[in-house]
């Protein structure tokens, strides 16, 4: 029986769609979960980098060293 509600054009196209939507929507999911990740992490070597400059500036800045 449930062959034969298939066999309609109609009735095809809401697998092939619903299929469809749910593979684009994990892609979209996934690619908004790896960009977050790489978002962090390059914000987190951003923020050592500048933290480093700021130490290096004051160690600088202390023993005064003409440029």
């Amino acid at each position: 029986m449930p062959l034969r509600v298939l066999k309609s054009e109609k009735a095809a196209a809401y697998p092939v769609t619903l299929v469809f939507f749910l593979s684009a929507l994990i892609i979209m999911s996934h690619t908004g979960v790896l960009y977050g990740q790489h978002y962090k992490t390059y914000d987190a070597l951003e923020k050592v980098h500048r933290h480093a400059t700021i130490q290096l500036l004051a160690e600088i800045g202390k023993n005064k060293i003409p440029e």
